[in-house]
């Protein structure tokens, strides 16, 4: 199942919505079909999946029955302090690239809030921010040990309206 999501996502990113369609089990090749596609679509996305921390927590805790498994992956991917989340509206004015994997990028940026505090934020995407963006972070003030105290984003989301183009409205 997760294979096959992992195709129709694929195929709509490649080919567009358009493009989808339905393999009938009545024609005579519908077997030849459906494997040659399958196997063409394992071929060029290789290099993507698998990508997300997801594998690397099945392989890290591959010893553990499916119960206990549970419990870890809400241990681990719980937000430790729920009272220390921080919810940052400003505009991105620099990164810099941390760590490129298939499929993510790890960056450290600096973005200036609204109030003009600027702060150090380490997020991982599958592409980059656009720079003098507005966003909205969410994420938990941590001390590291090469960047001294960031915010680590769990959710990095650009802002619909910037702040300067409904003052630019305003004025017009």
């Amino acid at each position: 199942m997760i294979e096959s999501f992992k195709f129709l996502a694929h195929h709509i990113r490649t080919c567009g919505e358009d493009s989808i369609r339905v393999i009938s089990e009545d024609v005579d090749e519908y077997v030849d079909q459906l494997h040659g596609e399958y196997n063409t679509f394992l071929e060029e996305t290789k290099h993507i999946f698998p990508h997300s921390k997801d594998w690397e927590f099945l392989d890290r805790w591959k010893s553990l029955k499916v119960e206990e498994l549970k419990e870890k992956w809400v241990e681990e991917n719980r937000i430790a302090h729920p009272d220390e989340r921080l919810k940052i509206c400003g505009t991105l004015e620099d990164f810099e690239i941390l760590q490129q994997r298939a499929g993510r990028i790890s960056f450290l940026a600096k973005v200036r809030d609204d109030t003009d505090t600027l702060w150090k934020v380490v997020a991982s995407s599958p592409e980059l921010p656009v720079l003098h963006h507005s966003y909205i972070i969410i994420g938990v003030r941590q001390d590291h040990p090469e960047l001294g105290k960031i915010v680590e984003v769990f959710k990095m989301v650009p802002r619909s309206v910037d702040r300067k183009e409904r003052e630019d409205e305003r004025e017009a």
